[in-house]
């Protein structure tokens, strides 16, 4: 095993491991039964903005990646969450995995206490007690990476999600992916424009892909894009969202970023 993301399912699994044997499944569970309310609704953001021809930002919170090290020096997660919730963001996503891309779990819980927008944990999932972990930590919504789960690994974490009401995003690269996502009955699909084996990008990723759109599913392109011209063009190829990291993070006025994307 050589790609990146083999490595990290390597290490997530000694991560989940290690959790499990800190804080017990069923002391989670018990947690999020009792102590956490409705999660916001990640996709009904989305579907409003739709329904209205406004632009689906889902801005990310990121520090730093595999391939471009750290994007931001100046670095707080409160300040970021409440800059993105004030410059129009719909949603935001805040990347909790630390060995890769320097995030924290606590990076989530501090992003809910500073904005009311729904939040998606940007993580590999790879076993139902991460998604119980999401909705105790604040979270709204889950990501399904399909290059990195078999089809039974991918319906577990998606039916835990149901279960506690927290929306999940199927993360596709490929047509293959794209098929595996609809047989599962995905609502949501987020077109990663990165090959996470290689961490190349290429936006016609998503354009490849947009013949089996459907009115009724979520589109979501991820990575790659930095500018309105992007959005406007892939907005004719049905797509709903564009998750949106690197160009916002890295800008010295992210509400400017914000705004020029969505103008």
């Amino acid at each position: 095993m050589n790609s990146i993301l083999d490595k990290i399912y390597e290490y997530k699994k000694i991560e989940v491991n290690d959790s499990y044997k800190s804080f017990s499944i069923n002391d989670l569970i018990n947690h999020v039964s009792v102590d956490s309310g409705m999660a916001r609704s990640f996709s009904g953001s989305i579907i409003d903005n739709a329904l209205t021809g406004k632009i689906s930002l889902i801005c990310e919170i990121k520090k730093a990646s595999p391939s471009k090290g750290i994007l931001k020096e100046a670095f707080d997660v409160s300040e970021i969450a409440k800059e993105y919730s004030a410059a129009g963001a719909t949603c935001i996503s805040v990347l909790t995995d630390t060995p890769s891309f320097m995030g924290s779990k606590e990076d989530l819980t501090i992003a809910r206490n500073s904005s009311p927008l729904p939040l998606l944990r940007k993580d590999f999932f790879i076993d139902p007690y991460q998604v119980f972990e999401t909705k105790y930590l604040g979270g709204d919504c889950i990501l399904i990476i399909l290059s990195m789960l078999s089809d039974s690994q991918a319906h577990e974490l998606y039916q835990t999600a149901q279960e506690i009401k927290l929306d999940s995003i199927f993360e596709v690269h490929n047509e293959n992916e794209f098929e595996r996502a609809l047989s599962m009955n995905a609502k949501l699909i987020g077109i990663n424009n990165r090959n996470l084996h290689t961490f190349e990008t290429d936006i016609k990723t998503t354009v490849n892909l947009a013949s089996k759109f459907s009115d009724d599913l979520i589109v979501i392109s991820e990575s790659g894009i930095y500018n309105n011209t992007q959005i406007k063009m892939l907005r004719e190829k049905n797509v709903k969202a564009f998750l949106v990291g690197e160009s916002i993070i890295k800008s010295d006025n992210m509400t400017k970023a914000i705004q020029d994307l969505l103008d």
